[in-house]
């Protein structure tokens, strides 16, 4: 079935003709890759059952600009003494590139690529987080125990974003990474979302929390007015960059 995963999708009659073997087989080819949770079901065939990742130096070259705007007014809402978490992500990375000297500032991060941004920072320690290595975005997914995070509590929680539906969820396109960021939020009394005005409105498997679960929005000036109103609505402070 390997043209299931050089594709994304595969309908039942097309393989079936392809491969010239029955519908049934497919099908029954298909059962065996859903139970390996390898794929998903779908009318008349199946999908992945993950949406693929981008590449970390891919999505690097997206939205520059925006980016790093986003993440110098991120930096301004980090303090001395304080514990935070630094989510992964390009966003976050250009956060992490634009924190200064502090003072007793521990950041706890899953991020790879941000921990070696800081590592070397005076005044910062920082604590890579634990689990499993996704090369993909150059970061670890896992549970509470397994990341380390059990008992710990950061004043403030920096977190990226797949993107944002129509009903202003967060989303993902892999579960793992989904759960993970839920641990991340679930560590800090204070949560920031980072995400530029082209994440809004699109489409992903796997809902982190919505948006109305943050304290704090830091976007672009990009982002649609409707947007920006619902989400004040919610009682969320939002910052353009």
């Amino acid at each position: 079935m390997t043209a299931v995963f050089e594709r994304g999708t595969a309908r039942t009659r097309d393989l079936a003709d392809e491969l010239r073997v029955s519908e049934v087989t497919i099908r029954t080819d298909f059962e065996v890759l859903e139970k390996q949770g390898r794929v998903a079901r779908v009318h008349g065939g199946v999908t992945m059952s993950e949406t693929p990742l981008m590449g970390f130096d891919v999505r690097s070259s997206q939205n520059v600009e925006a980016k790093q705007r986003i993440g110098a007014a991120a930096a301004s809402l980090v303090a001395d003494h304080t514990t935070v978490i630094l989510d992964s992500g390009t966003t976050i990375f250009a956060l992490a590139r634009h924190l200064p000297v502090f003072q007793d500032l521990v950041v706890l991060t899953p991020g790879v690529n941000v921990g070696l941004a800081l590592m070397e920072v005076a005044g910062i320690q920082v604590r890579l987080l634990g689990g499993r290595l996704v090369p993909h975005i150059a970061a670890t997914v896992g549970s509470s125990r397994q990341q380390g995070l059990d008992g710990e509590i950061a004043h403030v929680a920096f977190v990226g974003a797949g993107g944002m539906d129509a009903d202003h969820d967060v989303v993902e396109g892999s579960l793992d990474i989904a759960e993970s960021k839920r641990t991340l939020i679930g560590a800090s009394r204070r949560r920031v979302l980072l995400a530029d005005s082209s994440k809004w409105f699109t489409l992903d498997r796997h809902k982190v929390v919505n948006v109305s679960r943050f304290d704090t929005v830091v976007s672009d000036e990009a982002m649609p007015a409707s947007t920006q109103d619902a989400i004040r609505a919610s009682g969320v402070e939002l910052l353009l960059a």
